[in-house]
């Protein structure tokens, strides 16, 4: 699939660009914020909130302070704000809106956390608010969906708070099952993260891209050449989009680029340096 086809996909996901005004329960990733307990007991002066280790009755019971947690809000809503305005800065997981009772959504949640594999040797982390709308998309068509019939899922994407609304299916008689994945659902994920990372890239240097085309194509068309290169970290798939940016043009096509690129000496980093050093140069003779 080209860049093009996987910023129209993502286009065409159904999402609400709204703030949740109230949530019945939270999926926390207590890896992502290690102080999350204390802020929870200390928020939570009512006492009106529950949660569930996710990691409950699998091999990493063990370590559940380093994993996800169920809460459930029970209309506590002054908990609800302060929380919403903790997600705001910290991917830590989603919030829920939901008909059906903590058990289900309990259930639905850890059917994901395990849906890797049949036994619990590998955990999919499916609440990751940076990866939720890749997440959509990567699974968009699949005959059992991610979200529940009649729930809607918050998150905050960085920028924004975004929602997904399934299908409320009336009358539904459907009997929950434990979610699976395939290979080539799980190989989707990775490229649609990187057209997601391009459309957020394309509103911070708006201002410095090319004034043809969807410009958000064309920062993509820069990140995945990146990552061919064996520039794989968001960071340095970023600082080469800026490189783009700057020199107007194909950094491959270059001679003084061609040349770092082949040393084999060199990491991705070094590389990366070494570039950087030779267009500051350039700029400093300019």
């Amino acid at each position: 699939m080209d860049a093009a086809n996987y910023i129209s996909t993502l286009d065409s996901l159904d999402l609400l660009a709204q703030e949740p005004s109230s949530a019945d329960f939270a999926v926390i990733d207590l890896a992502v914020d290690d102080s999350f307990l204390r802020f929870l007991y200390e928020a939570d002066q009512h006492g009106s909130v529950q949660w569930w280790s996710l990691l409950e009755n699998t091999r990493w019971q063990a370590s559940w302070k380093q994993g996800p947690i169920l809460l459930a809000l029970n209309g506590d809503t002054r908990f609800h704000r302060k929380l919403k305005e903790r997600l705001s800065f910290v991917p830590l997981g989603v919030l829920i809106d939901s008909p059906e009772s903590s058990t289900c959504v309990f259930n639905w949640a850890q059917g994901w956390l395990l849906a890797l594999a049949k036994s619990d040797e590998r955990l999919f982390r499916f609440y990751d608010p940076r990866s939720f709308r890749p997440l959509l998309a990567a699974f968009t068509g699949r005959a059992k969906p991610i979200v529940n019939a009649g729930v809607t899922i918050y998150w905050h994407s960085g920028s924004e708070w975004q929602a997904y609304q399934s299908p409320d299916k009336a009358g539904k008689t459907e009997l929950p099952e434990q979610p699976s994945l395939v290979q080539s659902e799980l190989s989707a994920l990775p490229p649609y993260r990187l057209a997601d990372r391009a459309m957020a890239y394309e509103q911070v240097y708006r201002d410095y891209l090319p004034e043809s085309g969807d410009r958000r194509v064309w920062v993509l068309e820069q990140l995945q050449r990146a990552s061919k290169l064996g520039f794989e970290s968001a960071s340095l798939q970023e600082r080469w989009l800026r490189l783009c940016i700057r020199i107007g043009s194909d950094l491959v096509g270059t001679s003084d680029f061609q040349k770092v690129m082949k040393a084999p000496e060199m990491t991705p980093a070094d590389r990366m340096n070494a570039m950087e050093r030779i267009l500051e140069g350039t700029d400093a003779t300019a």
